[in-house]
Formats: structure tokens, C-alpha cells, sequence
């Protein structure tokens, strides 16, 4: 896993272990909260190798339909929790409704 700062030459290599320590540490100490969206891999299995809770991922069709929807569900699951409130459980329900009626 690569992180870059925006600047080429500030780029940073993790590993899987390394991701998720950084990921769990920052859930504990300071509460934060980490969505996971993946197409064309096992978005489930790598977020899982990064530390992101299976209830905060998803599996998602990567053409403009649902990339669009994404989108718009990430930004009203963002929504809820920048005002204080918790993210909903169903947060991801059209995703996967739309992953189930488009096929994998």
C-alpha cells in the first residue's frame, strides 16, 4: 500500500499490518470512522486486511451508474456522522441492492 502526501516524492510504502495497526489505532484512540469501496476485487477481504469492519464496506458495479450512486451514498453516510449523529446500519443498502440486481 502506497499513501502519498499530493507531493510525488513524500510518497510512503505500508504493508497490510502496518495499514491496519494505523487504522485500529485511530478507531480507538480518536473514534474515527473508515468506509471501504471496492470494484473488480475482494472488497471484502482486503478491507478486512486493513483493519475496516465488514459493516463499513462495500462491493460496487465500477461504471457510471455505480460509481454515481457510491457517491451519493458515501456523501449522505458522511453527512450523518460530520453531524454528530452515528452512520446508519443500512448506510450501503442501494450499493448492495444494486450489486444484486446488475450482477457481479
Amino acid at each position: 500500500v502506497t499513501i502519498t502526501d499530493g507531493m510525488e516524492n513524500a510518497s510512503r510504502e505500508f504493508n497490510y499490518e502496518q495499514v491496519k495497526y494505523m487504522v485500529t489505532r485511530q478507531q480507538v484512540r480518536y473514534g474515527w470512522e473508515f468506509i471501504f469501496l471496492g470494484a473488480n476485487i475482494d472488497a471484502f477481504n482486503v478491507a478486512h486486511n486493513l483493519g475496516v469492519r465488514r459493516d463499513r464496506t462495500a462491493q460496487y458495479h465500477q461504471d457510471r451508474v455505480g460509481t454515481r450512486l457510491n457517491y451519493q451514498v458515501l456523501s449522505e453516510a458522511i453527512q450523518q456522522y460530520r453531524s454528530g449523529r452515528p452512520i446508519a446500519s443500512d448506510w450501503k443498502k442501494r450499493i448492495d441492492e444494486d450489486v444484486r440486481q446488475r450482477g457481479k
